[in-house]
C-alpha cells in the first residue's frame, strides 16, 4: 500500500535567498525534480510566484510551474490540473488562508492534491499555506487572544486533521490566540510554528522540527479549570492546566501520543549538518 506523501509546514519568511535550508530539505525529501507552486493565497501572486519559481532554480529543480489560481473557475481549468501531472512538490506560498480555502476548496484542483498527497507527493505549505493545510484553520485575534470571540475559524484543506496549525508564533505572539481557539473545542491540539522554521510530518505521525526558530505545541484535553464557555464574548477570560511544549530543532514529536519522541541532544552521537533522524527517513 503506498504512503502517503510528507506535509511540511512552514510559519513563514523562510530564507528564500542564501542557504534556503527549508527549501532545500523541501526538495530533498524526494529529490524534486518538479515542483507546483500554488500563489492564490497572496494579494501580489504573480510576484511571489516568481520568488519561488527563482529559489527552487537555484536549488537545481528542473521543472517549476507556478499555477495562478485567482478563481474558482480556475481552479476547475484542465490546463492547470494537466499542470500537475509528474510533481512531486506542490507547494503554497503566503497570504490569506481564509482566501485560499475559499478558491480552492472542493474544486478540481483541490481534489487532485488530495490524491497526490495520498500516493505520496510531498505538500509544503508557508505561513497562510501552511494554516490552512490544517482542517479547522484558525485567523485574527492576534492581539485580543484573551478575549472571547476575537479568534475565528474556518475549515481547511484537511491534511492535517483534528490539530491546528499557526504560523509567525512568536513574532507576533499567537500563544493566546491559539490557547484560546482550543478552549472552543473545534480541536484540542494545536502547533505553532515560528518564522523561518518548518515541521515535516511522515507517514507515522511524527514530524522533525527544522529551520532556525522554535515549534511550540499546545494541547488543552487536561486543562484544570477554564471559564471560556462562561464568559460573554468580548470578555476576557481565565485558563489553567494548558499543556505547553517547546521543541527545538532536531526534535522528532509524535502528534498521535503527543510527545518528544527524540531530541539531538538525546542523541547517541551528533549529526552531520542538514541530516536527519533514522526515525523519520526510515517512515
Amino acid at each position: 500500500m503506498q504512503k502517503k506523501g510528507y506535509l511540511v509546514l512552514i510559519g513563514g519568511a523562510e530564507d528564500k535567498s542564501q542557504e534556503k535550508i527549508i527549501l532545500k530539505e523541501t526538495v530533498r525529501l524526494n529529490n524534486a525534480r518538479k515542483v507546483v507552486v500554488i500563489p492564490t493565497a497572496s494579494s501580489y501572486p504573480s510576484d511571489l510566484g516568481n520568488n519561488y519559481y527563482y529559489a527552487f532554480r537555484d536549488l537545481g529543480v528542473e521543472i517549476i510551474e507556478v499555477i495562478d489560481v485567482r478563481t474558482r473557475s480556475d481552479a476547475n481549468r484542465n490546463e492547470y490540473l494537466k499542470k500537475l501531472t509528474d510533481t512531486d512538490i506542490v507547494f503554497f506560498t503566503g497570504g490569506d488562508q481564509v482566501k485560499l480555502v475559499d478558491i480552492l476548496s472542493d474544486t478540481k484542483l483541490h481534489r487532485k492534491i488530495l490524491r497526490l498527497y495520498k500516493s505520496g507527493v510531498t505538500i509544503a505549505g508557508t505561513s497562510a499555506g501552511a494554516a490552512a493545510a490544517s482542517d479547522p484553520l484558525i485567523y485574527s485575534g492576534d492581539d485580543k487572544g484573551l478575549f472571547k470571540g476575537e479568534v475565528r475559524h474556518d475549515r481547511g484543506f484537511g491534511f492535517l486533521k483534528n490539530i491546528t496549525v499557526d504560523t509567525h508564533f512568536s513574532a507576533r505572539i499567537r500563544l493566546q490566540r491559539l490557547t484560546q481557539f482550543l478552549l472552543s473545542g473545534y480541536s484540542l491540539r494545536g502547533i505553532g510554528i515560528d518564522e523561518d522554521t518548518a515541521i515535516i510530518i511522515n507517514s507515522n505521525n511524527e514530524f522533525e522540527v527544522i529551520g532556525s526558530g522554535s515549534v511550540t505545541v499546545v494541547n488543552t484535553r487536561w486543562v484544570s479549570f477554564s471559564d471560556y464557555h462562561e464568559v460573554r464574548n468580548n470578555n476576557p477570560f481565565s485558563v489553567n492546566g494548558v499543556h505547553v511544549g517547546f521543541l527545538q530543532p532536531g526534535t522528532i514529536f509524535n502528534t498521535q501520543y503527543w510527545k518528544i519522541i527524540e531530541t539531538r541532544t538525546k542523541r547517541n552521537s551528533p549529526l552531520p549538518e542538514n541530516s536527519y533522524s533514522g526515525i523519520y527517513y526510515n517512515s
